[in-house]
């Protein structure tokens, strides 16, 4: 189930240790950055909360809603969670809340012990790559590297990969300057 997120201090310490242990540096905000950007006026930020059937917290979807689609920016469920299929119950709940094409973010293949096994997720969740589009992420602070990643969507013929790519730029990556 997901609910939204309500900035408490327990939430902030349960969602600030599963976002630092599921992301490298170079593929997260500053975590201070994070919370504050929820917070922003008139951002098109947000984030959920997964819970599990009893009610804990046990992972988060961070997303932009655009107008002709939304971007998942972070997803990661708790390790202590994983395998009992709440990310992909999260996630088709998060796309059919959307009700646009769904975006988001991977590694390339073989860049590391997990980018196949998350693409492979994806790909049983409905998503596809869209391996026709050279995708690099701009860092997410100054001194961390671009990143070079894959673009994968949910109905990837309803999307343009230019304006994809354009618009993560022009307003997710434009936040960095914002904290900065």
């Amino acid at each position: 189930m997901l609910v939204p997120f309500d900035n408490t201090p327990a939430q902030r310490r349960l969602l600030a240790d599963i976002y630092t242990e599921s992301f490298p540096p170079e593929e997260r905000r500053p975590t201070d950055h994070f919370f504050r950007l929820a917070d922003t006026p008139g951002a098109p930020f947000r984030i959920l909360v997964i819970c599990d059937d009893a009610g804990h917290y046990a992972g988060f979807i961070s997303y932009w809603q655009f107008d002709t689609f939304a971007y998942i920016e972070h997803f990661a469920v708790n390790p202590a969670a994983r395998g009992g299929g709440i990310g992909a119950c999260a996630l088709r709940e998060f796309k059919a809340m959307s009700g646009l094409p769904v975006v988001l973010e991977v590694e390339r293949p073989g860049s590391n012990d997990m980018a196949d096994r998350r693409i492979a997720f994806y790909r049983r969740n409905g998503f596809h790559t869209i391996d026709s589009y050279d995708y690099i992420q701009p860092p997410y602070a100054p001194g961390l590297p671009e990143v070079p990643l894959l673009l994968m969507c949910d109905r990837p013929d309803r999307i343009d990969p230019a304006h994809v790519d354009a618009t993560l730029r022009g307003e997710v990556y434009a936040y960095m300057k914002f904290f900065c």
